[in-house]
């Protein structure tokens, strides 16, 4: 008859005994607080046996000694879009190398995340927030935030933040077109109240404005974050009489809604259209052809953002704002006119 033998859990002192540390060493590490007293080589060491041995540490009891979750949440505005499961991937590798966790949270419904925020706070359910590409929080939510939480793209005198250089990806994209030729350039513009996209939104129209195209504010559609509703604000910009040769995106899920506007009206891409857009996601890569797009490495910002935060929660000081540049990626989308 077969037997079945329960495998019994390995505990810190199983680490402890295989790295051969004090039990109180592996506490330190799964604490959180092995800075100044545990060598980097002998954390390492501990982790790296932690996961040979498949041992997790106890969080509900941990979170009970400590005060402390061990687990993060990443609020975004919408968890469907493939641009933030690359910010989402990113804040993970950080957070497993100090054994944090990480949630994904739709902030979707703007009147009602910020009580959320202060009820998780509140219930020691979450020990910090890194909020992504949404409005500023109120007065009471920013007080309670403090040194837990980081804005990302985006900037609060109160909160660490990390800023992308936005006004110079707009600038970026823009100039490439006016280089081509382009005088009659719309912008697809994403219908979210947040700082990013009133900078895309005023850069857009200082530089056409600079360059002598007083009608640009014309050429604007807004739309939410879907291809449905993109594929019908494109539509409304391409059926105008002096329809506009070529579209700025505010994110490449927007673009896609240009891409089958476009098809449905029989504007070939580049050639009677060009479209440039912002984020680099894998959709860039997937349309054809492929999006001329302002990258922005999402991973690596996720992880910059996660450590940020991670840095704010064990100091409680509030870090320098941080700037990341982008790069646009001129691909075949845009030609002259």
């Amino acid at each position: 008859m077969a037997t079945y033998q329960q495998q019994i859990p390995a505990t810190s002192r199983d680490v402890a005994r295989r790295v051969g540390v004090s039990q109180s060493a592996v506490s330190l590490v799964f604490g959180g607080k092995a800075s100044g007293r545990v060598s980097d080589r002998t954390r390492d060491a501990i982790l790296r046996a932690a996961r040979e041995l498949g041992y997790h540490p106890n969080r509900a009891a941990r979170t009970l000694r400590s005060g402390q979750s061990r687990l993060i949440a990443l609020a975004v505005p919408d968890v469907s879009n493939p641009y933030f499961a690359s910010v989402l991937e990113g804040v993970e590798r950080a957070a497993r190398q100090r054994d944090y966790s990480v949630m994904l949270a739709s902030v979707r419904d703007e009147r009602d995340w910020q009580q959320v925020v202060l009820d998780a706070l509140a219930a020691r359910s979450v020990d910090g927030f890194l909020l992504f590409t949404i409005g500023p929080p109120t007065q009471q939510v920013r007080a309670a935030l403090r040194g837990r939480a980081v804005m990302v793209d985006a900037n609060d005198a109160t909160l660490p933040s990390l800023r992308l250089d936005i006004e110079g990806g707009m600038r970026a994209a823009l100039s490439h077109l006016l280089q081509l030729g382009h005088t009659r350039i719309g912008h697809l513009a994403a219908a979210v109240d947040a700082e990013t996209f009133h900078l895309r939104r005023q850069t857009y129209l200082d530089v056409l404005r600079a360059a002598g195209h007083v009608a640009a504010a014309a050429y604007h559609e807004r739309t939410p974050f879907d291809i449905s509703n993109a594929h019908e604000a494109a539509h409304r910009l391409l059926n105008r009489p002096d329809a506009p040769t070529a579209i700025v995106c505010d994110s490449d899920m927007l673009a896609v809604g240009v891409y089958k506007a476009a098809r449905d009206l029989r504007r070939r891409i580049p050639q009677d259209l060009s479209v440039v857009s912002f984020d680099d996601s894998i959709l860039a890569h997937i349309l054809d052809p492929e999006l001329t797009t302002v990258a922005i490495s999402t991973s690596i910002i996720g992880e910059q953002a996660c450590l940020l935060l991670l840095g704010a929660l064990e100091t409680g000081q509030v870090p320098e704002p941080r700037i990341v540049p982008l790069e646009l990626m001129i691909r075949e989308s845009t030609t002259t006119v």
